[in-house]
């Protein structure tokens, strides 16, 4: 009986068993995709997770920027972003890019102590602590779909080039 079920018939009804076992492996190529699918978004290719995670450090390793690879256009997105200087000294940052320019920021935490425009940028003045580092954490919105270039510098050795892209 089941030889018989994989044999063409033509009564009670009309039946391709070559086309239908065609039918059958497209279903399950379709299955393995979407599961595919499904475990990469899980897995941050659309934001969130540990494939859109990343962080980049400055040749002097002074600079580090840990930021979303990978986002949606319209999601909050964080930027961390933890500098080393002299304890008890202001530290210098310049923020620039398209990133900053084509994002609002939402939040600045904590407040610097100074802030400026400097052309196309944002100079920030932030206090260090004992051991001379400062964490600056942004929250930034965007509703431009594409990549966006981010620039970190605070002096003339320590810069970190960064991109992210916006999924619409």
């Amino acid at each position: 009986m089941a030889d018989d079920e994989h044999v063409s018939r033509y009564h009670p009804v009309q039946e391709d068993m070559n086309l239908q076992r065609r039918v059958w492996r497209f279903e399950r190529v379709g299955w393995y995709v979407l599961v595919i699918i499904l475990l990469l978004g899980l897995a941050g290719l659309f934001g969130n997770g540990p494939l859109s995670d990343a962080q980049v450090t400055s040749e002097d390793g002074r600079l580090l920027v840990e930021y979303q690879r990978l986002s949606r256009s319209g999601t909050t997105d964080s930027l961390r972003i933890t500098v080393r200087g002299r304890a008890q000294e202001p530290i210098m940052l310049q923020l620039g890019g398209s990133l900053l320019r084509e994002a609002s920021i939402e939040t600045i935490q904590p407040a610097p102590q100074v802030s400026r425009s400097q052309g196309k940028a944002i100079l920030l003045q932030l206090g260090s602590s004992e051991d001379g580092s400062a964490t600056l954490y942004l929250t930034l919105r965007s509703e431009y779909v594409g990549t966006l270039e981010g620039v970190v510098m605070a002096g003339p050795s320590s810069v970190v080039r960064f991109s992210t892209f916006l999924f619409p």
